[in-house]
Formats: C-alpha cells, sequence, structure tokens
C-alpha cells in the first residue's frame, strides 16, 4: 500500500557533514529503547533507538593497503572542510565527488553565498583516479557508490535484522546531506517514496525548539504478575502518576498539552530480556488496570516480537515506566503554501552524472519557488538554503500544501 498521502511508516535519516543516523518510525511513532549505549557504554535512560554511522558529507575517500577504494568514518569536518570549500582541505571527500558529478553545483551552497571550486575537488580526487587508473569522475561514482552502501548497511541494521521490510516504508532524508543521497538508497533497499520536509538542513534545530518536555518516572522491582500482586501494580502506578503531575506543576506545562504514556518492562520468569507494554492513558482519576488485560497486552507484545506466547507461565514485571510530556507555550500553526497548478520554471541548469560517465543537462529549480501542487519531473534538481534534492530521470517529486516534497521513483527498482 502507498505510505505518500499518510505515512505513518518512516525511515527517518540525518546525514551531516560526518555522520549519517537512521531511526525507525511505525505505527506514527519512533521505536524507543532502554538499551542505549554511548561510547560503547550503556546508559539505562528510555530513549529514541538510533544508529548510527561515519557517512557524511565531509566523510574522506581513501585508498587501502590492498588498493582498494574505502569512504570515511574519518571526516575533513567544517574546518577544513572539503576540498572544494577552498579552506585548506586537500583530502577527496563525499562533497567532493557531488561536485564533480554535478550533483553540487559550483553556484554553492546557503543560496550561492558559499561558492564550491570545482578544480580544487577534481585536484584532490586525482591520487585516486591515478591509483586507480580511472577517471575523476568514475573515482567519484565510486565513492558515492560505497557511503550509499554504508548508510543501506546502518538501515538494514535496524529494519531487516529486526523483522521490517523497508520497502514498505517511506523515506524521510534531512541534514544537509540527505536530500542529496535518498534517491540512491531508496533505490538500494527497494523503497518507491521519499518524503523531503520544507527546511530538512535545520529540522533538528526546528524541533529541539518547538517539541514538547519529555520526563521519564521509573519504578524498578521484580514483581510477579498475579492476584496477589495487583495490589502492588496499582500502587505504583498511582505513585508514578503523582510524580509526573507534581512535575507538570513544577515546570508550568500546558494543561491542554499534558500527556502521560505508561509502559511495563514486562518477561516470562526466567527470560533475560524484557519487552515494553503499553498501558492506557491514565485518566483524571488515575491509572486503571486489571490482571487479565495485563496478562493479555504481555502476550500481544510477545506474539508480535516472537511470534508466540504461552498463557500458562508465569510473567513478572521489572520495571514501571512514564514518560510525561506537555508544553510550555503554544505552538503556531505552519501556514498554508500557496497553490499553483502552472508548472513551476527553473532558473538555471547544470550538468549531472547519474550513472557511469554521462552526463545529463538538468534544469535546476530553486524550492522556495515552487507552490502547493506543482511537479517536478527528474531529471532535475531542487536547490534550497540548506539542502538540495536531486531527482534522478523518471522521478517525479509533487509539493504539497506544507511545502513538503512528496517523490515517488520512477525507475522500476527491486
Amino acid at each position: 500500500a502507498s505510505n505518500t498521502h499518510a505515512p505513518d511508516r518512516l525511515i527517518i535519516v540525518d546525514m551531516g557533514g560526518t555522520s549519517f543516523d537512521v531511526c525507525l518510525l511505525r505505527d506514527g511513532e519512533p521505536v524507543m529503547s532502554t538499551e542505549i549505549q554511548v561510547a560503547d557504554q550503556p546508559i539505562g535512560v528510555n530513549g529514541v533507538e538510533v544508529l548510527s554511522v561515519g557517512a557524511g558529507g565531509g566523510s574522506i575517500a581513501w585508498i587501502d593497503s590492498g588498493n582498494s577504494l574505502r569512504v570515511g568514518p574519518r571526516s575533513a569536518g567544517s574546518q577544513p572542510g572539503p576540498a572544494c570549500y577552498g579552506r585548506g582541505g586537500r583530502e577527496p571527500t563525499v562533497t567532493d565527488a557531488n561536485l564533480l558529478l554535478g550533483r553540487l553545483g559550483s553556484h554553492g551552497l546557503l543560496g550561492g553565498s558559499m561558492k564550491l571550486d570545482v578544480s580544487r575537488a577534481a585536484a584532490a580526487f586525482d591520487p585516486i583516479s591515478d591509483s586507480l587508473g580511472i577517471s575523476p569522475q568514475r573515482a567519484a561514482q565510486g565513492v558515492i557508490e560505497i557511503v550509499v552502501a554504508n548508510m543501506v548497511r546502518a538501515i538494514r541494521t535496524i529494519s531487516v535484522e529486526r523483522g521490517h521490510d523497508p520497502r514498505s516504508y517511506c523515506l524521510m532524508p534531512f541534514g544537509g546531506a540527505g536530500p542529496l543521497h535518498a534517491r540512491d538508497v531508496a533505490h538500494s533497499l527497494g523503497i518507491r517514496e521519499i518524503l523531503v520536509p520544507p527546511a530538512p538542513g535545520i529540522i533538528c534545530a526546528h524541533g529541539l525548539v518547538v517539541s514538547d518536555l519529555l520526563e521519564d518516572f521509573v519504578d524498578s522491582v521484580r514483581l510477579e504478575v498475579n492476584d496477589d500482586g495487583m495490589a502492588e501494580i496499582g500502587h505504583r502506578l498511582d505513585a508514578l502518576v503523582a510524580r509526573a503531575r507534581a512535575w507538570y506543576e513544577q515546570e508550568n506545562i500546558m494543561p491542554q498539552t499534558r500527556t502521560m504514556q505508561i509502559r511495563l518492562d514486562m518477561r516470562y520468569v526466567g527470560q533475560n530480556f524484557e519487552l515494553a507494554v503499553p498501558l492506557d492513558t491514565p485518566d483524571a482519576s488515575g491509572p486503571s488496570v486489571d490482571l487479565e488485560k495485563l496478562r493479555s497486552r504481555f502476550f500481544d507484545v510477545h506474539e508480535k516480537t516472537y511470534g508466540y506466547f504461552n498463557p500458562d507461565d508465569p510473567i513478572e514485571i521489572m520495571n514501571f515506566r512514564l514518560t510525561a510530556s506537555g508544553r510550555l507555550f503554544p505552538l503556531a500553526e505552519d501556514p498554508s503554501l500557496q497553490a499553483s497548478v502552472s508548472p513551476p520554471v527553473p532558473s538555471r541548469s547544470r550538468q549531472v552524472v547519474f550513472d557511469g560517465d554521462v552526463a545529463v543537462d538538468c534544469p535546476v529549480f530553486e524550492r522556495k519557488g515552487l507552490l502547493a501542487g506543482q511537479h517536478v519531473t527528474g531529471p532535475a534538481v531542487i536547490d534550497q538554503l540548506d539542502a538540495t534534492t536531486v531527482l534522478f530521470p523518471g522521478d517525479r517529486a509533487e509539493v504539497n500544501g506544507t511545502g513538503t516534497l512528496l517523490i515517488n521513483i520512477g525507475e522500476k527498482i527491486p
């Protein structure tokens, strides 16, 4: 089924200068985990499950001891940055590769205020092309293919390896380099639809400003789920809710924005790992749960996760978790984009290499000039202040009422 108009299953990727971060959104909710690690150390805090790999616009291409081309994880960062920035960088990067292929233009970044030097990018690729005996453009193509393979491997880790078929998801790229590589990534995974938000390069900063406040409350205890334990379960849930309500008052959270989510970390007695079992949102009188409903919820989650459940084995709770959320200030509505039925007009054109060594003349559109209802058919490039989106031949992008680009991949893919 198509996810274009109401995507509730998203593979969300953020590609900046140094890293590539990916997470899944299922049924409109991000996948959460209590097994997050920082520098290989478990921190035991509930959070969005994000996998990061060293793949970004500044990732450096290099030749290993076997004379094979590699990309990353070392990055040129912002200083000195890619060679084409003209800030002293001399090593070839993913950004330099995109410039040599025309996917980025010498017109530059940041609305043209940051020029890119093609000659410096070509000079940086000379050692690689000489070592491999290929043209700088073909070397650049190889760099893009490798960095895409690294990104695809990361996506497979949190999707295919956990039983999720990426072909049933929609890809949402952001970060300065995300929309630039989204099509290659989607093609490799068999994904047919891409959503590019209005301001992909600053969406993380924007989200930090407008997102709700969240506070997690945890009560750890080993408590068997049976008739004798229900009174204790109810008491602990009431105590968590009371703590959350006190936090609301302390932080001056707007009453109409207050929400609570309760999850119990449950397992069969003797299991090594728990499953997060959601409970109903507590009402004004507090949380309510009965034994049969609690057991039924656990069985449902266990069956979805492992494919089976045993109704006769004893169950226990290891943690009571409550996430309280709310807002300090009203969130302004995003203004609707002006609509138009006339085709958009490109601002310029440039030569872009999509496959092989043959460049194609592509129109370049300014995203700020695209109106709701307009369509762009590839090959084409859509430039904006904070990102660049590439449409391959046959791809079709539609602008919706919020300014989001809805891209359908036209080429037949696996």
